[in-house]
């Protein structure tokens, strides 16, 4: 059956959706029902002021909403896309979390590789060497007993 004119675009709407079976047929029921209007009417004008005022408005964009989640983009409904997604972000959870483990074992492997002295000047900078250890420690109790009397 050929569509109406003034029914083409509100008919092209529903090809960018991927309609179940009962949606097909309740579209289809639906245009039937628009035909018959639009068959009544001398003019598109006389045609969207009946339609406007017809149930039928109301029953199109409610089948619009109803069925919205098969919409289809770049060839897939929304549905499909959010799950190519949510796929796509566990991926790159589960990579991102490996990553991060082989880096923390590669970093725990060559510390304890390190001699101890390298390791104790890594994390104790130079406080760990003989002589400067102490006058950093000296300094740093005559900046804290500045502070502690206001003094600068």
């Amino acid at each position: 059956m050929e569509t109406h004119p003034w029914l083409v675009a509100r008919k092209q709407v529903l090809d960018n959706y991927r309609l179940p079976a009962e949606g097909a047929t309740e579209a289809d029921a639906l245009f039937a029902q628009l035909e018959q209007l639009a068959s009544g009417c001398a003019d598109q004008g006389t045609f969207e002021q009946q339609l406007a005022a017809s149930p039928l408005s109301q029953q199109y964009n409610d089948l619009l909403a109803r069925y919205a989640k098969y919409f289809m983009t770049d060839g897939k409904t929304t549905d499909e896309q959010v799950e190519d997604l949510q796929a796509a972000a566990a991926q790159s959870a589960a990579q991102d979390h490996m990553e991060s483990m082989v880096k923390r074992e590669l970093h725990t492997a060559a510390m304890q590789a390190l001699p101890d002295e390298v390791r104790q000047l890594k994390y104790g900078g130079l406080r760990v060497v003989p002589v400067i250890g102490p006058i950093i420690q000296w300094i740093d109790n005559i900046k804290w007993i500045s502070r502690l009397f206001g003094r600068k």
